[in-house]
């Protein structure tokens, strides 16, 4: 159910000992190393026609999920919440601050909160609006969002790639591909 690496100063396991709070902050640390590498205009860059959205307004997408998790207080999450033109779409230094916040918010995480009943509310038709409430766990909500950090990433780096920057082989690739790869 978790994994257990170190114990925190009060003597109880927080965060990072934990599988999924681990694997959300290694997402977002990889999120900062690619903010770090890039100037404000290539993250401002949209690779038209291939990619429709700039890097920043990717990061201020999953950014989003992360806070939608983090605004819940353990009890509903509403994945509508959106920050459309929000100054993180535009600003590098605040997607790190936010990232950075992130972080120390999962760092500081119980494995009472991961494991915590929550409701999701989330937009599922395509062709009117269909608003369905459902049941599901902190831990659960955590492991999607990263996982889809990552599929984000995977277009920013492709972004990245037609503006002829390099960023870790590894951004953008599933914990589950690394995996497969390290085995090989």
């Amino acid at each position: 159910m978790f994994s257990m690496t170190k114990k925190t100063a009060d003597g109880g396991p927080k965060g990072r000992d934990y599988a999924v709070s681990l694997g959300c902050i290694e997402a977002l640390e990889q999120g900062n190393d690619c903010l770090k590498s890039l100037s404000d205009d290539q993250y401002n860059w949209a690779a038209a026609p291939h990619i429709s959205s700039t890097i920043g307004e990717h990061f201020r997408h999953l950014l989003d999920l992360f806070h939608a998790i983090n605004l819940a207080n353990g009890k509903v999450i509403d994945y509508n919440f959106r920050r459309r033109g929000h100054a993180v779409e535009k600003s590098r230094t605040t997607a790190i601050k936010e990232i950075d916040h992130l972080i120390y918010w999962l760092e500081n995480m119980s494995h009472a909160e991961l494991i915590s009943p929550v409701t999701i509310l989330t937009e599922v038709s395509m062709t009117e609006t269909q608003v369905h409430s459902m049941s599901s766990t902190l831990e659960r909500e955590l492991t999607f969002v990263a996982l889809h950090a990552n599929h984000h990433f995977a277009i920013a780096k492709v972004a990245i790639s037609l503006l002829d920057l390099k960023v870790s082989d590894s951004f953008g690739l599933a914990p589950n591909t690394l995996s497969y790869l390290r085995g090989q």
